[in-house]
């Protein structure tokens, strides 16, 4: 593995990682975890549709939403809002601070989630979706990145892995509350005036039943767990008034942060190597402003030394999403039901299950991620949720014509399928889940960062967006060959991450703008002579140690590291 070239980096190896590491900065652990609160609303609103899907009052409101190919459309909804909400927090971000697109987001999210919950026409139900969609692409583009500018190096993986731990967390709340919450009034609608609410097959007759009033489950049953989950938005809202700003160029947020005093030599190394950075891609920008114009900037994403990291971004985001999680969390009920599973309440038993695995075993990453590597726990997950997919896809091609009587056939088999896409869940709860995110916020450079990542997180979003619209068609038609197509994906994510990835952890972010555009021998001869230029402006020039470093603070840098950099906003 390469060897830090910061001498942060270096002294961030020697440091504790994980919970030890976390207990040692109490400060910036707690501030990251309470930025994670939109992460539980991005989680809860993927797991809230899909048990509401099958809730009877549900579907005797909204017939229109019965078709497998509406039902794609009304789940993805939220994806393709999510989508440009990601690529417009790549803008703000930058323009109002990190902290401020938060707060933005919240209230976008929260017009959203009111449109949903109140919803007595299809037209206001998918515009709610969409529009709290935006709110939730808003959130999972600016939050890891946030949580990756004020985590030191060591505890970098770990602190950007509470983003995954708090969606598995929002998706299994969805889960337990929406079965607790069909039991309202009584798991069946029991419409009013007709005498057989069902159809042939065990089916309930939306389009028959429309119109009647339910004397059993109540509508409570699920406009309230699609409207409480703005209680934590605004919990975050209120809450970002009291914490601090990004870090990037505030020697005081980031002595705050660290609990450490201005003039310790760790915050001076840590402060003078970030102003290096930030001073290199200021003067980077500004040239890039004069020779392109005002998209120069994102013009150079596609520079041949950027586009390695796009590629990498994207290309990760691309299998994460193919490896059918989302699959798994938009359709579980009727994923189970497809095994032979009739009953509702078991097959939301079982979706409620996978959200707790999920929230297990989300743990390890951010225990062990800064010790292991992100390379080890990507391949690993890649290989784990491949030999699921495959065990899935024999038994259900095996047994699928038993379970398709509805006479209880090969319950046995069935339980070992939903066993193996319980451990699916698992191996993609510590490894693709969070650390693809964490690759995200570490392969930008500082004056690319916010535009890098949005186009990563679009990425992820458009791909789960088709993943979300294809899903229930591709159940319907492929039947097992859907989890062969998932696994053939998780095999190559694997391969993937083992040829273009490098290993990342206890490396500063801006030390890996220079890691991604190579060594001293191979990086371009100008930004090398830029960069040795500011390095020796700021006495950074041949320091082996964080001792060897001044660490008296002069009058300028104090008014440069003071209020006026916080109300820059970064």
């Amino acid at each position: 593995m390469a060897v830090s070239q910061s001498v942060v980096g270096r002294k961030a190896a020697e440091k504790s990682h994980g919970i030890v590491g976390m207990l040692k900065n109490p400060y910036v652990a707690l501030t990251c975890c309470f930025a994670s609160l939109g992460c539980i609303m991005y989680g809860y609103d993927q797991g809230v549709m899909s048990p509401v899907l099958v809730m009877e009052n549900f579907e005797n409101h909204f017939p229109e939403f019965m078709g497998s190919t509406i039902q794609g459309w009304l789940v993805s909804a939220l994806e393709l809002g999510a989508w440009a909400g990601a690529l417009i927090n790549g803008v703000l971000a930058d323009r109002i601070s990190r902290k401020y697109a938060m707060m933005v987001a919240v209230i976008i999210f929260t017009l959203g989630t009111g449109l949903q919950a109140g919803a007595q026409t299809p037209a206001y139900f998918f515009a709610g979706r969409i529009i709290g969609g935006v709110g939730i692409g808003m959130f999972s583009m600016v939050i890891p990145l946030y949580q990756a500018e004020i985590a030191p190096p060591e505890l970098r993986g770990s602190l950007v892995s509470l983003q995954q731990l708090s969606i598995t967390i929002g998706t299994s709340i969805a889960f337990w509350l929406d079965y607790g919450m069909q039991f309202v009034g009584s798991n069946k609608c029991d419409p009013e005036g007709i005498a057989n609410p069902y159809l042939a097959d065990g089916t309930f007759n939306a389009a028959q039943n429309h119109g009647h009033t339910c004397l059993g489950q109540k509508t409570i049953a699920w406009r309230l767990p699609l409207a409480l989950q703005i209680i934590p938005a605004w919990i975050l809202f209120f809450g970002m008034f009291y914490f601090p700003f990004s870090p990037r160029s505030s020697c005081l947020s980031l002595s705050k942060l660290r609990r450490l005093p201005v003039n310790d030599p760790n915050i001076r190394a840590e402060f003078l190597e970030i102003k290096a950075a930030v001073m290199f891609d200021e003067e980077s920008e500004a040239e890039l402003v004069g020779a392109g114009g005002k998209l120069g900037p994102w013009k150079a994403l596609f520079a041949p030394h950027m586009l390695k990291r796009l590629f990498l971004g994207c290309g990760s985001m691309v299998c994460q999403q193919f490896t059918g999680i989302n699959a798994v969390l938009y359709y579980a009920p009727q994923i189970f039901k497809s095994f032979g599973f009739s009953s509702t309440k078991q097959d939301l038993l079982a979706t409620g299950v996978t959200g707790i695995l999920q929230i297990t075993f989300t743990l390890p990453a951010v225990l062990w991620l800064d010790k292991f590597g992100r390379k080890t726990f990507l391949i690993v997950g890649a290989i784990g949720m491949f030999c699921c997919h495959i065990v899935v896809a024999t038994v259900e091609g095996i047994y699928e014509d038993n379970w398709n009587l509805n006479e209880g056939l090969d319950k046995p088999q069935g339980w070992v399928a939903i066993t193996f896409i319980w451990l699916f869940a698992v191996n993609f709860a510590y490894s693709w889940g969070p650390v693809t995110w964490v690759l995200a916020q570490e392969i930008f450079p500082n004056s690319q960062r916010s535009r890098g990542v949005a186009l990563v997180a679009s990425t992820n979003w458009f791909f789960n967006f088709i993943i979300g619209l294809t899903t229930k068609d591709m159940l319907n038609s492929m039947k097992y060959g859907t989890y062969i197509f998932f696994a053939i994906f998780s095999g190559i994510g694997g391969l993937f991450i083992w040829w273009f990835a490098p290993e990342t952890k206890d490396k500063t972010l801006e030390e890996l703008d220079i890691f991604f555009g190579g060594d001293d021998a191979t990086i371009a001869a100008s930004d090398r002579e830029r960069m040795q230029r500011i390095y020796e402006t700021l006495g950074l020039a041949g320091i082996e140690n964080v001792e060897d470093i001044k660490t008296a603070v002069t009058a300028d840098e104090v008014e440069v590291t003071g209020t006026q950099v916080d109300e820059k906003a970064y």
